[in-house]
């Protein structure tokens, strides 16, 4: 499996209980830190302001919470690199470059992902 470890803290945004789990456990068995799992749009943007992320996975549509969209554009501000995960590939515009990946998934492709849009971050740092 592709190593995470350069990930200190990740944020996930998802509102089904044990999918966020597994996002978890997959992002920490890859050697990722920190995880922080939230269920809503309001305490995603609330954690954004209150602490430093180096990667997020942001569920597209958290059913009746709406949209992640606001996240989305919150962490492109900050220039936090981020994947989005969805049952559908459904994505307004502003966000056909973000790497979608699909429910269900794999760990593999889950971690593949996340290492793609952070390593291509080091890579644009660097230059």
């Amino acid at each position: 499996m592709i190593d995470l470890s350069h990930l200190s803290h990740v944020l996930v945004v998802e509102d089904e209980g044990l999918i966020a789990l597994d996002i978890e456990t997959i992002l920490r068995e890859a050697g990722a830190g920190q995880v922080t799992s939230l269920a809503s749009v309001e305490e995603a943007l609330l954690a954004l302001e209150e602490s430093q992320f180096d990667a997020a996975v942001l569920d597209l549509h958290l059913g009746r919470h709406g949209w992640t969209y606001d996240v989305a554009s919150r962490l492109r501000e900050k220039g936090v690199p981020f994947i989005l995960s969805s049952g559908s590939i459904e994505i307004a515009d502003d966000f056909h470059d973000v790497p979608l990946v699909l429910k269900p998934f794999s760990s593999s492709d889950l971690v593949a992902a996340v290492a793609r849009v952070t390593s291509r971050r080091a890579v644009e740092a660097a230059e």
